[in-house]
C-alpha cells in the first residue's frame, strides 16, 4: 500500500498519528460483513518516523496471533495543506527496514509469521543492543568497526572524545578535527577508556 495523507481534520477525532492508528489497528469480529477475527493493539509507539504496534487477532474462541505492525509516519501538525498527517501501514512479514521498535513491544510478539519477520526482529533486537551501550565520555578514544569517510576527505576509524563548553565533541585522532557523526549509538564501535594514572607511592 501507498501512502495516504489527510488533514488534522481527517484525523479528528484523534490529535495525534499514535491515537489514530490505534484505532485504524482495533476493530471487532463482524461475521456479517464476512471477517470472523477481530483486531487490537496490545502496545504502539511513535518514534523515528514510525509507528510500532503489538496487535493480536482474536475470535470468538479467544486470541489467535500476536504480531507487530509498523506504518511510517510524516506528521506535520502545524502545516496549512491537507498534508498534515500521512502514513504508509506494513507489518513484519513485509520486511520493512524500520528496526527502532521497543523491547516492550517485541516481547508481546508470538512466533513470527515468515522468515523476513524473523530477521526484522532480529535487526530490532541488534539496534537495542547497541542503543544500550553507555555514551562516550570525555577522554575515551572511539574506534569504529569500519572506517568512515568525511566530507573534507579523511577517512578515520579513531576519535578522541573532548569536552568543548557544555558540549561532547569528537575530534580525529589523526588530525584532531572535530567532527559529528550521525546515528552514533546505532553504529558498532568500541570504547577505549582514558588511562588511569598510577597512583602516587
Amino acid at each position: 500500500m501507498g501512502w495516504l495523507f489527510m488533514s488534522r481534520d481527517g484525523m479528528a477525532p484523534f490529535a495525534t498519528p499514535q491515537a489514530y492508528l490505534d484505532n485504524q489497528c482495533t476493530y471487532p469480529p463482524d461475521p456479517d460483513r464476512g471477517r470472523t477475527t477481530g483486531l487490537r493493539v496490545l502496545k504502539s509507539t511513535v518514534r523515528s518516523g514510525a509507528y510500532y504496534a503489538a496487535c493480536q487477532s482474536y475470535d470468538a474462541d479467544g486470541p489467535r496471533e500476536t504480531f507487530a505492525i509498523i506504518c511510517l509516519v510524516k506528521w506535520k501538525p502545524a502545516a496549512r495543506s491537507s498534508e498534515a498527517f500521512g502514513y504508509k501501514d506494513l507489518t513484519e512479514t513485509m520486511g520493512p527496514y524500520n528496526y527502532d521498535c521497543p523491547a516492550s513491544i517485541l516481547d508481546l510478539l508470538g512466533p513470527p509469521g515468515n522468515e523476513h519477520a524473523a530477521q526484522w526482529r532480529e535487526h530490532c533486537r541488534q539496534r537495542l543492543a547497541l542503543t544500550a551501550r553507555r555514551k562516550p565520555s570525555p577522554g575515551d578514544m572511539l574506534v569504529l568497526a569500519e572506517p568512515l569517510t568525511f566530507t573534507d576527505g579523511q577517512s578515520e576509524r579513531s576519535f578522541r572524545v573532548v569536552q568543548s563548553g557544555h558540549k561532547t565533541i569528537l575530534c580525529r585522532v589523526s588530525d584532531g578535527v572535530g567532527v559529528k557523526i550521525s546515528r552514533l549509538m546505532s553504529r558498532a564501535w568500541t570504547i577505549v577508556p582514558p588511562a588511569i594514572a598510577p597512583s602516587a607511592s
